[in-house]
């Protein structure tokens, strides 16, 4: 890990740093070009869906799609198309009662660390020294959104990098992104995505042309 002057710690593996905002699922045993894939196909997976917004005619979709891929390579934390986005200066807007930039970055860079896994509010809390309530209120005036709904959010996110460039059953990709089973996965996804995880990897990866 890297501490900078905001004490904010950026997770590395193999001496090389690694982007906390776009969702690694992979142990620090695990070759940096894996985890450049893992990293880089939570990405893919917002362009095939800016793709598929644009071959609907729906503009707006895409280029929310489009921004959130940016938004990701450059390592900024976003809720996503769907959600509420940073502040645009998040290094100087801080609203009363809202998180700082840097205690921003470290609850969100633990969240990407530990998406395979439960995450508990009191867990995030300890990290910035604050109670479990008090951090709640903080997150949310700040995003507009609770801890909980973000970590589901990153969670689908994820999974949905997984099921265009891996072939691995649905089952195995819920636990991998931290859901109890296959039926909870499928529950949380169609309330996000509004479809099935079945239906969604069948309609992107034949948009692919993915055997």
């Amino acid at each position: 890990m890297k501490n900078d002057e905001r004490g904010f710690d950026y997770p590395t593996l193999n001496g090389q740093e690694i982007n906390p905002y776009i969702g690694t699922l992979v142990s620090p045993e695990t070759p940096l070009h894996e985890t450049l894939t893992h990293e880089l196909s939570v990405v893919a997976a917002q362009l095939i869906e800016a793709a598929c917004k644009a071959r609907d005619g729906d503009r707006e979709a895409t280029r929310a799609h489009i921004a959130h891929a940016v938004a990701l390579l450059r390592g900024k934390p976003s809720l996503g198309p769907s959600g509420l986005h940073l502040p645009i200066h998040l290094e100087t807007q801080v609203a009363r009662g809202s998180l700082p930039a840097w205690q921003t970055r470290r609850v969100f860079a633990h969240v990407e660390a530990n998406l395979c896994r439960r995450i508990h509010i009191r867990e995030l809390a300890r990290l910035l020294d604050l109670s479990a309530s008090h951090f709640c209120r903080a997150f949310k005036c700040t995003f507009g959104v609770s801890p909980r709904d973000y970590v589901l959010r990153r969670r689908i996110e994820v999974a949905k990098g997984l099921m265009l460039t891996t072939s691995e059953p649905l089952s195995s990709i819920a636990l991998k992104c931290g859901m109890c089973d296959q039926a909870h996965f499928t529950r949380s996804f169609h309330r996000i995505a509004g479809e099935t995880p079945y239906t969604w990897r069948r309609t992107r990866r034949g948009a692919l042309k993915i055997d």
